[in-house]
C-alpha cells in the first residue's frame, strides 16, 4: 500500500462454498440456536433462528415444505447465519465464538485483505500457497492498542482494536486464507467484516502529495433520544458507523483512471483508507463511495472523495 495514497479495496464475492474445513464456525450453528431447515417438517409460525442458505428465517405463518425466500406470506429473513455474518454487506451482523473464532476460506485471487469489527485478544492472519501448504504471509498480534503514557499504562483499560488491513499480498490459484482469532477462556471473539479483494489507487504517483489536510472522519450514531408522555427520557442505543471526507491530489493524466475507478464501485460496497501512514489509521472506513473530479490546473486534477460507512 503506498504510503500517504487514497485505496480503495475492490472486494470479492465470499460464498459459502470457499468456506472450507477447518472453520470452527458449523454451517448450522446449534450453540448459537440455529436449527436447520428440513421439507418434511410442520412449522407452525412462531419458529426463528431457522438456517438454511445461510440465512437465517423466521416463520410467519404455518407451512410444510415452503422453502424459505420462495414465500414471503410464509418466512422472513432475519439476517446471516452465524457462519455467513463475516461476509454480508453489514458490520454490526458479526461471525461469533467463544475462547477461539477461525476462519479458513479459498477466496481466490486477491492481494488485499481488510477486517473489521474484530473483538477478541489475540489475532493471527496465516495465507498459505496451497491449503495446508507453504506459508507466504502471516501476522500475529494482540488486538489491543499500546497506552498513551504511563497514567493510561496504569490505570485505564486497554483500547480493542477493531480494524486490520493489509495489502501486497501474495497471489496464489489456490491460496487458503486462515483468520483465528483468540480470547483467554470463553471469551466473546468475533469479526463483522472480512474483505478480500484488490486495492486500486486514487492516487497513480506521490508526487503531488496524496490526501490534502482536512480530510475527516466522522463517527455517526443511530442512538437517539426517547421521550416518554410525561416527559421522561431514555437512551435508545444503536449501531454507529464512520464516515470520510477528503481531497485527492493527482496527475491530470490519472484523473481518467481515477474516475473510472469511482465508476466501478458505485452502489457497491467497498473498503477505503485515504493513507497508508500510521497516524492517519483513523482515516478509513468500509462503505460507499462517490466523488467528484475536477481539473486543477493542466497538471493535475482533484478528486472530492466521499465515503459512507455502514454499520
Amino acid at each position: 500500500m503506498t504510503q500517504g495514497s487514497a485505496m480503495l479495496l475492490l472486494p470479492n464475492q465470499i460464498t459459502a462454498a470457499m468456506i472450507t474445513a477447518g472453520t470452527s464456525v458449523p454451517v448450522v450453528d446449534s450453540a448459537r440456536g440455529e436449527v436447520a431447515w428440513s421439507i418434511g417438517t410442520a412449522y407452525t409460525g412462531v419458529e426463528t433462528k431457522i438456517n438454511d442458505g445461510g440465512k437465517l428465517w423466521a416463520a410467519v405463518a404455518a407451512s410444510t415444505g415452503v422453502k424459505p425466500g420462495t414465500d414471503t406470506t410464509k418466512w422472513r429473513e432475519t439476517g446471516p447465519s452465524n457462519r455467513m455474518a463475516a461476509f454480508d454487506d453489514k458490520l454490526s451482523t458479526k461471525s461469533i465464538g467463544a475462547g477461539e473464532l477461525k476462519l479458513v476460506i479459498k477466496p481466490g485471487f486477491f492481494n488485499g485483505l481488510a477486517l473489521y469489527g474484530l473483538v477478541g485478544e489475540q489475532l493471527e492472519i496465516t495465507l498459505r500457497n496451497t491449503p495446508g501448504g507453504t506459508i507466504i504471509y502471516q501476522w500475529i498480534g494482540d488486538m489491543f492498542e499500546q497506552p498513551f503514557g504511563l497514567f493510561e499504562y496504569l490505570y485505564m483499560p486497554l483500547r480493542q482494536i477493531t480494524k486490520r488491513l493489509a495489502a501486497d499480498l501474495a497471489m496464489g490459484t489456490d491460496a487458503e486464507l486462515t483468520i483465528r482469532i483468540t480470547a483467554a477462556g470463553t471469551g466473546v471473539c468475533g469479526v463483522g467484516m472480512v474483505v478480500c479483494g484488490f486495492w486500486e489507487t486514487l492516487l497513480g504517483t506521490g508526487e503531488f502529495g496524496g490526501v490534502e489536510y482536512g480530510a475527516s472522519a466522522e463517527i455517526k450514531t443511530y442512538s437517539y433520544i426517547k421521550t416518554e408522555e410525561d416527559g421522561s427520557t431514555s437512551i435508545v442505543p444503536r449501531a454507529s458507523a464512520t464516515n470520510i471526507n477528503c481531497s485527492v491530489v493527482i496527475d491530470a493524466e490519472q484523473a481518467n483512471k481515477a474516475v473510472d475507478v469511482l465508476t466501478q464501485v458505485l452502489a457497491k460496497p467497498v473498503a477505503i483508507v485515504l493513507s497508508g501512514l500510521p497516524r492517519y489509521e483513523y482515516l478509513n472506513t468500509f462503505g460507499l463511495i462517490s466523488g467528484t473530479a475536477t481539473a486543477e490546473t493542466w497538471r493535475t486534477a482533484k478528486l472530492q472523495i466521499t465515503g459512507k460507512g455502514f454499520i
